[in-house]
């Protein structure tokens, strides 16, 4: 790897518009893979009422794949954002939370247009 360096302020020099295309995309990515825990999730938080308390099943799911999709969203941003000029730090992380949420977003939108409510 030559040619790349870390600056005095922990970012890579040079990464500039790679690190947004790289955040695009792996966001959307997992975006993607977030609609699993979204919708387990969903369920979860809809069949509390009903059922009196958290079924000790759907606890012992969800709870360790939300905070680990959680986790595995914030170290592949963190990562990401080393390769975002430092003035740019904000906007890194609303893009992220924006292109993450984009697929589940979405879902409403194709219901709409097919008819389905």
């Amino acid at each position: 790897m030559s040619g790349v360096g870390v600056g005095a302020d922990g970012q890579v020099v040079g990464a500039g518009r790679c690190g947004w295309t790289m955040t695009v995309v792996a966001n959307l990515c997992l975006g993607v893979i977030g609609l699993l825990p979204f919708f387990l999730l969903s369920v979860y938080v809809s069949n509390l009422g009903r059922t009196g308390g958290a079924p000790l099943g759907w606890t012992l799911v969800v709870v360790p794949l939300t905070v680990g999709f959680g986790a595995l969203w914030f170290l592949v941003n963190r990562g990401l954002r080393r390769l975002t000029a430092p003035a740019h730090a904000r906007g890194h992380w609303w893009l992220a939370a924006l292109l993450t949420g984009a697929p589940i977003l979405s879902l409403p939108m194709g219901a709409l247009v097919s008819g389905a409510f």
